[in-house]
């Protein structure tokens, strides 16, 4: 059975989690999205509202704190996934950065292994010379 490579393992965990990371951070950024727009058609409901007149103040103090409310609510909602949108973004360096963390602990192996080889192959240069030095002294 072949040897499974643990630094590949984790390199491929490490990509799966950098894709679950950028789906979140996708999402969040529709969630803030949704939540400015919100927001935006609360604030243009009250100033059209408002901007309505007419002889209706009655009505209009009864529904303008219930408006206000509702404005406030949606800015709220959309500072929280503005806070999200920054949270899932950190999250999603975070898990890059222990990927690329990954990425290079397999390079630098990968170079011992050249550098091994090369040294190897250097060896075997250098004997190969050796012997033939010692065969033309011998004759």
């Amino acid at each position: 059975m072949a040897r499974r490579d643990p630094l590949a393992a984790l390199l491929k965990l490490r990509g799966l989690e950098v894709a679950a990371a950028r789906r979140d951070l996708v999402a969040r950024q529709a969630g803030a999205a949704a939540a400015a727009a919100r927001e935006a058609a609360a604030r243009r409901a009250m100033e059209a509202e408002l901007a309505g007149g007419g002889d209706f103040a009655d009505s209009l103090a009864a529904w303008l704190p219930l408006a206000r409310a509702a404005r406030e609510r949606a800015a709220g909602e959309a500072a929280l996934a503005s806070q999200a949108v920054e949270a899932a973004r950190s999250a999603l360096a975070q898990q890059r950065a222990r990927e690329r963390a990954v990425e290079w602990l397999l390079d630098r192996r990968a170079q011992e292994a050249r550098d091994k080889a090369m040294r190897a192959e250097q060896n075997a240069l250098d004997e190969a010379a050796q012997r033939r030095g010692q065969a033309s002294r011998l004759q």
